[in-house]
């Protein structure tokens, strides 16, 4: 069952990010990640023989999985937000729920920054509950 769950979850993380609708500034401290740029971040994941390195076509984003919980995306080249990555880890609680645990680096300015959070936020909420529903039509 996790196999599939996290396969149903995988596909749903490449499927594309949407529009956000709240445009406020996002607080500087939210989720920030151990690494101080997306370069080194990027090339410390690519040292560790445990993760895997994907480009999604058409739109060349860098997906970096460590293992099968934890997903890194890496900005094109040419996204409004580049250079950023967005760390997220699949989190499944003892009730069963989803939680979708998520920190980011960008280097970006910070309106294009908010906004590529709040895209990811949006997907993430999405994903979440298309899981749920999986979930629960498989018990």
């Amino acid at each position: 069952m996790r196999s599939r769950f996290l396969t149903a979850v995988l596909f749903l993380i490449f499927t594309g990010l949407v529009s956000a609708q709240n445009t406020s500034p996002l607080p500087e401290s939210a989720g920030a990640l151990e690494y101080k740029t997306v370069a080194e971040a990027f090339e410390a994941l690519k040292a560790k023989p445990s993760v895997k390195i994907n480009v999604t076509k058409p739109d060349g984003w860098m997906i970096a999985s460590e293992g099968q919980d934890v997903i890194w995306s890496f900005t094109p080249s040419e996204h409004y937000a580049h250079p950023a990555v967005v760390r997220r880890a699949l989190v499944v609680q003892p009730s069963g729920s989803l939680v979708i645990e998520m920190r980011a680096l960008c280097q970006a300015q910070k309106d294009s920054c908010d906004k590529l959070i709040r895209e990811f936020e949006e997907l993430n909420e999405r994903m979440r509950q298309s899981v749920q529903q999986r979930m629960r039509q498989q018990r």
